[in-house]
């Protein structure tokens, strides 16, 4: 059945505010000034380091928070005439994090700067203070704990700035990587033009690493998101990448998680050294001509991804299906020969069909081992799944909704049965209720949709409103109230001053024969395309509503059809 989830919340501002623990006015003003400890003590072993003229070895992440957090210091050093070298950790032959043979190649008595990792890198942390290294670490995981005492266990570092490892540290514990980073160069340097650029690579990373849009967070994201389709605000290679992909005159968080930062994670999950290509794009400040060439290569190689993608997907589905395991939670697969940059998005895709977490494992050549990802159905907190089944694994390491495994072949079934022998009993059971926010008549719609706008950017931390709408008449454009869209795969229906879309609905809306009396579920914004704007009413449910039906007679037909989506 449809059900309002809360029948006391009567406007946007108010379903908003709920969600986000914000009043109204620091969701659309915030002029808070969040403190954050260790940035002064940071960038003052920076100054002094620049003044002894100290070598910064700047070690970041392959995925798009690490990117990002990378370029932002680099470019932060270079305003100050720093002498810098940065390193990306290559995925396939050293994996995630700051490795002892990576320090190795330090010379002593230098500074380091990890980047969006750091806070369980003890040994390595260890290493480089042997070394006579000071160590800087800018982080947002959660560290290592005592296996005794379960306290957490920290680096030996000189300076450590993780708000989420260290409570109490910050007002705000929920900046990525890319985040920290641009604060500690805020710190820096102030109110220098680089910053805007820094700040623009921060915001991608902040929705790319889905970390909540709330706080500081949303400043960080409205404020780059303005900045980085300007000259001022973007670097040569970053504004290229958006020309590229059609994004150089908008852009919003959906556009960046769905298209941005797809390709900036291609390389790094195809290429040993891929992540390289994309830091490379986002500091580049040269010649337009190449950076233009440097962002379609990385456009190319994330249409290489997602054909892999598709490939495996529906390869990985068929086994799932033919081995009857369908019903297993978890689902604990093995794919011989699947890439091991693209598990964790066959993992993601796996769960989110079969409803469970999934446990995606290849093959790794190297090690003789199976190596694999980890993804939550939102249920599961997946950290604890592995420390209750550690003896079948060689090494794990996460948190609650993504996490990496490597265990030998030979204790898989042993790890799926016990695995499953914990999770027993502990599967949700499905609900028949589809939840709205806010129901909204067809007169209102342009309205809610203009309203809405106001409280982005939504993610994490702020979901986007959902709307119920009854009893739509569709009014003719031309001589026809609907259109088929994006080969005839979609749909868009017409409102009196807005449009109803679905981007995947066109087959759904013939076998319902085109009714033009409808009820939809779904949410509201305002498409934006050559200088034309219009309110839309994104849906994901729609059924037919009979002129003389009743308001029960609807509520069944929403039910049933809520029933058979899940």
């Amino acid at each position: 059945m449809l059900r309002q989830k809360n029948a006391e919340l009567h406007s946007i501002a108010d379903v908003v505010c709920s969600n986000t623990g914000m009043t109204k006015e620091a969701l659309l003003h915030d002029t808070h000034t969040y403190r954050i400890d260790g940035l002064e003590t940071a960038a003052q072993i920076i100054r002094d380091g620049i003044r002894a003229g100290k070598i910064f070895y700047i070690m970041g992440d392959f995925d798009v928070d690490g990117i990002m957090a990378s370029a932002g210091m680099v470019m932060g050093l270079g305003r100050l005439h720093a002498k810098k070298m940065v390193r990306l950790p290559r995925r396939f032959t050293e994996g995630y994090g700051l490795q002892r043979e990576t320090v190795m190649d330090c010379r002593d008595g230098q500074i380091l700067i990890t980047v969006d990792n750091g806070i369980s890198s003890i040994d390595a942390v260890a290493l480089a203070k042997e070394k006579g290294m000071t160590v800087i670490i800018i982080d947002h995981h959660l560290p290592v704990k005592d296996p005794g005492t379960d306290k957490p266990v920290y680096p030996d570092a000189d300076c450590i700035i993780d708000p989420n490892a260290m409570p109490g540290s910050a007002d705000f514990d929920g900046y990525c990587g890319a985040g920290l980073t641009f604060k500690l160069c805020q710190t820096l340097l102030g109110n220098d033009p680089i910053i805007r650029k820094i700040q623009s690579l921060a915001a991608v990373a902040t929705v790319a690493d889905s970390v909540p849009l709330t706080h500081e967070n949303r400043r960080i994201v409205k404020q780059g998101m303005k900045d980085m389709i300007t000259q001022q605000g973007s670097t040569i290679g970053l504004y290229a990448l958006l020309t590229e992909l059609g994004l150089e005159d908008q852009i919003d968080e959906v556009k960046i998680g769905y298209k941005l930062a797809p390709v900036l994670n291609a390389p790094g999950r195809l290429l040993d050294n891929g992540a390289m290509q994309s830091l490379m794009l986002m500091i580049y400040e040269g010649e337009y001509g190449k950076a233009q060439t440097m962002a379609k290569q990385l456009v190319d190689i994330n249409q290489t991804r997602k054909d892999e993608s598709a490939k495996w997907s529906q390869l990985t589905e068929d086994y799932i299906r033919e081995h009857h395991m369908g019903n297993d939670y978890p689902l604990v697969v093995h794919m011989s020969g699947i890439p091991e940059g693209i598990i964790g998005i066959i993992a993601g895709r796996m769960s989110e069909l079969f409803q469970t977490p999934c446990i995606l494992l290849g093959d790794n050549e190297e090690t003789g081992q199976l190596k694999g990802s980890c993804r939550s159905d939102g249920c599961v907190d997946l950290k604890d799944l592995l420390d209750h089944t550690p003896e079948f694994l060689a090494r794990y390491g996460g948190h609650a909704m993504a996490a990496g495994i490597a265990l030998k072949e030979e204790n898989l079934d042993a790890f799926r049965t016990a695995a499953k022998h914990y999770l027993d009993g502990k599967r949700p059971e499905k609900s028949n209720e589809t939840l709205y926010d806010l129901e909204v008549t067809p007169k209102d719609a342009k309205n809610f949709a203009y309203e809405v706008e106001q409280y982005a950017p939504y993610g994490i931390g702020n979901p986007v409103p959902t709307f119920f709408m009854k009893d739509l008449t569709l009014m003719p454009n031309g001589s026809e109230y609907y259109k088929f869209i994006s080969g005839e795969e979609g749909v868009k229906l017409f409102g009196e001053d807005f449009d109803a879309v679905s981007f995947h609905g066109g087959q759904e809306y013939r076998d319902l024969d085109c009714p033009r009396h409808v009820s939809l579920y779904g949410t509201l914004s305002v498409n934006r395309y050559l200088g034309y704007e219009k309110a839309q009413f994104v849906y994901s449910m729609i059924k037919p509503v009979e002129q003389t039906g009743c308001r029960s007679g609807l509520l069944a037909a929403l039910s049933e059809s809520a029933q058979s989506r899940q």
